[in-house]
C-alpha cells in the first residue's frame, strides 16, 4: 500500500479504536418482549418506565412475556429467542462520535432461518427501538430492543 494511502487508513483505525475504547469494550444489549392486546386493561408495572411509548401503539393491556440482557464485544452477534418461534440476531457495530450505538439488526424465522427484517440501526447510547408487528396469542407482538456501553 503506497504511503500516501497508508496515512489515512492508519489514522481511521486508531479514531475508530478509540471511540471504541471510549465507549468501553463492551456493549449489553437488552431485548425485552411485550404482549400488547385489546382483551383487558392490564398494565404489567415491570414496563411502567416506557409505558408513555408502548401507549403509542394503542393497545389496552400490555405484559412483559420475555426479557433478556446480555453483554458482548464490538462486531460480535448475540442471537435472542423470542415467542412465536422466532430468533432476534444483534451485532452491535460502532460507536459514533455523537455517541450512538450502530446496530445490525436480523429478525429470523423458521428452521432454515428466513430474515423477515434485515437492517441497520442508530441509536444513542442507553436508548431504545420498539419494532412491532408479529401476531401471537391474540395480540401483537412488541419488541423492543436497548443497547448501553460504558462512556
Amino acid at each position: 500500500m503506497k504511503r500516501s494511502r497508508l496515512v489515512p487508513f492508519c489514522f481511521a483505525s486508531v479514531l475508530l479504536g478509540t471511540f471504541q475504547a471510549i465507549a468501553g469494550e463492551m456493549v449489553e444489549l437488552r431485548i425485552e418482549t411485550v404482549l400488547a392486546t385489546d382483551s383487558s386493561k392490564e398494565f404489567d408495572d415491570r414496563l411502567r418506565d416506557i409505558r408513555p411509548q408502548l401507549n403509542e401503539f394503542r393497545f389496552s393491556s400490555y405484559r412483559l412475556v420475555q426479557e433478556e440482557r446480555r453483554r458482548v464485544n464490538w462486531g460480535k452477534q448475540a442471537d435472542f429467542s423470542l415467542p412465536g418461534g422466532r430468533f432476534l440476531q444483534v451485532v452491535p457495530t460502532e460507536y459514533t462520535t455523537d455517541a450512538r450505538i450502530a446496530l445490525k439488526v436480523m429478525l429470523m424465522e423458521g428452521t432454515t432461518p428466513t430474515p423477515l427484517v434485515d437492517t441497520r440501526l442508530s441509536i444513542r447510547n442507553h436508548g431504545m427501538v420498539f419494532v412491532a408487528g408479529r401476531r401471537h396469542q391474540g395480540g401483537t407482538l412488541i419488541i423492543r430492543i436497548g443497547a448501553v456501553t460504558d462512556e
